[in-house]
């Protein structure tokens, strides 16, 4: 027999842990020119590692490779963060569906453990803690549904969670944004797959035009059905209810 052969994580490993969180953080703003020379000394690692770690930031949509010109921080337009939303919406909407047919008790119970880190998070004021049980949550939630939608959704993971932490975060309040998760779940739990589907949907749909300061387009009026009100209670969407929110924010001091 084979001798057991005990792994540590690599060095491209280490190296793309570093550069997600420092990305992540803000520390290298979008944009940034991730020169690999200079981050091969400062790791004071091979270039050969460190191209496996942008390579493989690349796969998850934090780190754009140019050919010619080396490897960028994700700096995404306004109208590919609107696609980018719209694409969110609909994976999340179609995972929810998923989640609440399968009346997986183990799941359900997954998701609340994760609901209870995110509110210790709010309650010690983490705010990283938060984002990461926050994925936790999403997790959880993609791999009830398949393997093609969530080979989908973690290709796409990081420039969704690039959005979340750094570009979305001055516009949602921890606590509104938990509220939303809870009520979620207990969307699952109720076993109403259209419900759960169309309130994830649209929710994802009309925050994250909110956070992009943009109105939602008359063409994807049929994909919002049901919000969230600040109460926690789910109501039918309208779309001059959107519009009636913006004016008061205009008006606001």
């Amino acid at each position: 027999m084979f001798p057991e052969i005990v792994r540590t994580p690599s060095l491209s490993a280490k190296a793309k842990e570093l550069l997600q969180s420092a990305i992540l953080s803000g520390k290298l703003p979008p944009g940034t020119h991730l020169v690999e020379s200079q981050l091969a000394a400062q790791f004071q690692i091979s270039r050969g590692p460190l191209r496996e770690a942008l390579q493989a930031l690349a796969a998850e949509g934090l780190v754009d490779i140019q050919p010619a010109r080396g490897a960028f921080v994700i700096n995404p337009t306004p109208d590919e963060i609107e696609d980018m939303i719209v694409l969110r919406a609909v994976l999340g909407g179609m995972a929810a569906r998923y989640v609440t047919a399968s009346k997986d008790e183990a799941l359900f119970g997954e998701l609340g453990r994760a609901i209870e880190s995110m509110q210790a998070a709010v309650a010690a004021g983490d705010e990283g803690a938060f984002f990461d049980h926050h994925w936790t949550y999403y997790q959880a939630m993609y791999r009830a549904t398949n393997a093609v939608l969530f080979r989908a959704w973690s290709s796409l993971h990081g420039i969704f969670d690039l959005y979340v932490r750094h570009m979305g975060r001055p516009f949602l309040p921890l606590p509104r944004i938990l509220m939303a998760y809870e009520c979620f779940l207990s969307i699952f739990r109720s076993g109403n797959v259209d419900e759960a589907e169309g309130v994830v949907r649209s929710e994802t749909l009309i925050v994250g035009f909110q956070v992009l300061q943009r109105p939602i387009p008359a063409k994807l009026h049929g994909y919002l059905t049901q919000r969230i009100l600040d109460d926690g209670t789910v109501a039918a969407y309208r779309p001059d209810d959107d519009l009636a929110a913006r004016r008061r924010k205009k008006k606001a001091p």
